[in-house]
């Protein structure tokens, strides 16, 4: 690259999965040169019904020791049996066996803090707004002492 003039920025409103994962690869790569490598793995916890219906489930990824739970879904049948609860420390004790030490999630004020709480996770950070007129609250909690 001879000149900063001849370079083109351009927003694309749909890109492709290659252009995402080249430029994921390359943070990632810069990444490395600053911190151990992430070793990122994606992890789930799934219920099904005996016909393999999926009734819920818990899904994120481990990387750098911290459990990220992206997703946690219970059907409204199975909703206050304990099921949520026990997604949760499934995939808590698999993170665990990976390495991990801590987890931390987002959630929505119309979704479920208060459920998040109650499995011991704690609210470290609020956007408020989001979306307009309610909350996005950030959670963490310790797995290993």
């Amino acid at each position: 690259m001879d000149s900063l003039n001849e370079l083109k920025m351009t927003v694309v409103e749909e890109p492709s999965e290659e252009e995402l994962r080249a430029l994921v690869r390359s943070l990632v790569r810069y990444n490395e040169t600053r911190a151990a490598p992430e070793n990122a793995r994606d992890l789930a916890v799934f219920v099904r019904a005996e016909d393999g219906t999926l009734l819920g489930g818990a899904m994120g990824y481990t990387h750098w020791e911290w459990l990220f739970v992206s997703h946690l879904w219970v059907d409204e049948r199975l909703r206050g049996h304990g099921w949520g609860g026990r997604l949760m420390a499934h995939i808590e004790e698999a993170a665990v066996r990976r390495g991990c030490h801590s987890a931390h999630l987002d959630t929505f004020s119309f979704q479920a803090l208060g459920f998040y709480e109650k499995q011991g996770y704690t609210r470290f950070g609020t956007l408020p707004d989001y979306p307009r007129g309610e909350s996005r609250y950030f959670l963490r909690k310790r797995l290993t002492q």
